[in-house]
């Protein structure tokens, strides 16, 4: 029953790395005007789901050193690929200051998911 449920996790995991990867792939649309500063947010929110997601999956999997840095490694990496993908994707551009809001995320979100699995 553990291998199904590490097998789960793994799955919304890796599904939610390909909306990311669905959505970086679309031409950039129009958005109503944000304040500055207001996508570095939406990068930093959507990484920090995908801290959570990775820490859950590689705990799930039986991992019980070095998940932090598990999933902030694989969550920054993705964002770093992701930058690169988006610079081959017409209107878009690569930029490091998303880079670095995506890592600022992935690190709150590996943070935050173990602190809370401590907690319990």
């Amino acid at each position: 029953m553990k291998k199904l449920t590490a097998v789960v996790y793994w799955i919304i995991t890796v599904s939610y790395m390909t909306a990311i990867f669905y959505i970086s792939s679309q031409k950039s649309i129009e958005l109503p005007s944000l304040p500055f500063g207001f996508d570095k947010v939406v990068h930093a929110v959507v990484y920090a789901v995908l801290g959570v997601l990775s820490y859950l999956s590689f705990k799930k999997s039986g991992l019980n050193r070095r998940v932090i840095a598990l999933s902030f490694l694989l969550a920054v990496i993705y964002g770093i690929t992701d930058e690169f993908h988006q610079s081959f994707v017409p209107g878009r551009n690569a930029a490091v200051g998303d880079a670095v809001a995506d890592a600022v995320g992935a690190f709150l979100g590996s943070y935050t998911a173990n602190a809370i699995s401590i907690r319990k």
